[in-house]
């Protein structure tokens, strides 16, 4: 056989093995898509602006966005129902930094990294780390001045693998004090106005009408950015108590989704983020959108692989 033969024979070869997907990604979406959310519906701020979403992602791609929220292990379950789906373009999801990376540092999740192709970053949770509304400080330095001669302070929140548990242990290593930590499945004011704790992680909904009369105050945004409810509350990072780390929420498709069809549901989904009705739907619930490209995302999920399994083994949550 010539050289001219074989090069023609190889080249058919690799046009038969290209059609396929060339086809699949044509003929895509041709049924409904699903697109997870790894917690409960009820106020769950992401359900919420999703669900807004849906239609217009709809109108854009001809077939239905159905949002499905698959709770339960602090968000593993759903992330694992992501890594498990058919990778045919019918199944994204919108996961949360937990699953993503503190539960993976943790050893806590039945996938890897690996699993999942990062489509862009979409917005963070507005949490706060909030105090009794008459405690004797008013920023994280005062606070932990306070805390190393009144040792003991309780602190409220999710859970030792949550992000902003592990946020708010890194500002005790760093002020040079130690909390008294409890987790709580639900977390709300009452636990600072009742003494019940002397601090708490929380998103902003659950304390608003506390702090708008003074019953309770947040010292630190966990957040990169201020919130705009709080433009008078510093973060964490401004305050020099850590990194501008927060709760976020990302993109995600299982990892061997084709190239094209995630370009494409990805365009449809941050054009969706745009419309009006779905900027009114993100300011109301109080997340922060930041909108990211999916190599920013993917290079920020890696830096916090590393970075938090290096502040979860210096606070001692993880050995």
């Amino acid at each position: 056989m010539s050289i001219k033969h074989l090069l023609l024979g190889l080249a058919a070869i690799a046009a038969l093995v290209a059609a396929p997907a060339a086809s699949q990604a044509a003929s895509w979406p041709s049924k409904p898509i699903q697109l997870i959310v790894p917690f409960p519906p009820g106020n769950d701020p992401t359900t919420i602006i999703l669900n807004v979403m849906s239609p217009i992602m709809q109108k854009e791609l001809g077939q239905p966005v159905k949002v499905i929220n698959k709770a339960g292990g602090g968000g593993v379950l759903g992330a694992k129902d992501l890594a498990n789906a058919r990778p045919d373009g019918h199944t994204f999801g919108v996961m949360a930094v937990g699953p993503m990376v503190s539960q993976v540092v943790m050893g806590k999740t039945p996938y890897k990294p690996e699993a999942f192709k990062p489509m862009g970053m979409c917005w963070s949770s507005p949490f706060m780390l909030v105090v009794k509304g008459d405690a004797p400080y008013n920023d994280l330095k005062g606070l932990s001045e306070y805390a190393k001669t009144h040792p003991g302070l309780k602190l409220g929140h999710w859970g030792l693998g949550a992000v902003p548990t592990a946020i708010a242990m890194n500002i005790a290593k760093i002020g040079g004090f130690t909390w008294q930590e409890t987790s709580y499945q639900d977390l709300n004011a009452l636990l600072l106005t009742q003494g019940t704790a002397d601090a708490i992680t929380v998103t902003t909904p659950y304390i608003r009408d506390y702090a708008e009369i003074g019953e309770v105050k947040p010292l630190a945004a966990l957040l990169p950015v201020r919130l705009p409810a709080h433009p008078d509350v510093a973060t964490v990072a401004e305050q020099g108590y850590g990194e501008a780390y927060s709760v976020w929420f990302g993109l995600f498709a299982p990892a061997k989704v084709k190239p094209e069809i995630v370009e494409k549901f990805r365009t449809a989904f941050f054009k969706a983020m745009e419309a009006p009705e779905v900027k009114d739907a993100i300011a109301k619930t109080g997340v922060v959108a930041h909108p990211s490209s999916p190599d920013e995302a993917k290079a920020q999920i890696a830096r916090e692989l590393k970075e938090y399994d290096e502040i979860l083994r210096a606070v001692g949550v993880k050995k």
